[in-house]
C-alpha cells in the first residue's frame, strides 16, 4: 500500500510543480528534418489587453447620502 501511495504522490509532483514556461527571448520553434535541415517555425505571441480602468472598486465617500442622526 505505501508504494502506490508513493507512486501516487510522485505522479501529483508535476501539478504542484506548474507548467514549465517557454523562454521570452525565444521567437521561434528550430526543428530538425530527417534529411538534415533545419526549419523554423516562427511563434505569433498576443499580447494581453490593457484594460481600460482598473479593476478596484472606487468610490468617494463624499458624494453618498450621508445619514443623519437627527432623525
Amino acid at each position: 500500500m505505501t508504494r502506490t501511495f508513493y507512486a501516487a504522490i510522485l505522479a501529483l509532483v508535476p501539478l504542484v510543480v506548474g507548467p514549465a514556461e517557454l523562454p521570452s527571448t525565444s521567437v521561434s520553434i528550430s526543428a530538425k528534418l530527417c534529411s538534415g535541415g533545419t526549419i523554423d517555425i516562427p511563434i505569433k505571441r498576443r499580447e494581453r489587453p490593457v484594460p481600460s480602468c482598473p479593476e478596484k472598486a472606487c468610490h468617494a465617500g463624499s458624494c453618498r447620502r450621508r445619514f443623519d442622526l437627527a432623525q
